[in-house]
């Protein structure tokens, strides 16, 4: 039995139907999202979100907003049809109704120059040099993809 489930690349952006070749397993789920820890999130009454549990670590480069969801998630979510009591099925929810849920972030940094007026510890002014960087949230919604196996991603072996 062949189940379709949606996955969205925290880097990237990137929202895609996926087919999975075995729908009655748990494995390509992990084999998706990279990692053997993962944690099961309701995203509502019908369907649930898997994510890699340890993705959030150090050197983040993006990370997902979940509306609704207190913390950040990171790496890949993969989202499923069902409740999490029995074997998954396919989304009953369309890709772009589910993006609308998400917000994919990434840190940037923003140079700040200095300005005639600005005196640096020894008291030069040195107007367009480099002062600092700001940060900032770059936040963007997901990007919808077209229909892909697992094996035309790459992303099981």
């Amino acid at each position: 039995m062949k189940n379709i489930v949606y996955v969205l690349e925290s880097d990237t952006a990137r929202f895609g139907a996926v087919e999975l070749q075995d729908g009655s397993s748990i494995a390509p789920i992990y084999d998706l999202i990279g990692s053997r820890l993962i944690e099961m999130i309701r995203f509502d009454d019908m369907h649930s979100l898997f994510v890699d549990e340890e993705a959030l670590r150090d050197g983040l480069t993006a990370f997902t907003i979940f509306d609704g969801y207190p913390k950040p998630l990171a790496g890949k979510i993969v989202l499923v049809g069902g409740d999490g009591g029995q074997p998954y099925r396919s989304p009953m929810i369309t890709i772009a109704d589910a993006a609308a849920r998400f917000q994919c972030c990434r840190p940037v940094l923003d140079p700040v120059f200095a300005t005639a007026g600005d005196m640096t510890p020894k008291g030069l002014i040195v107007a367009g040099a480099l002062a600092s960087l700001q940060v900032r949230i770059d936040r963007r919604s997901p990007v919808l993809e077209e229909n892909e196996t697992c094996e035309n991603r790459g992303l099981i072996q």
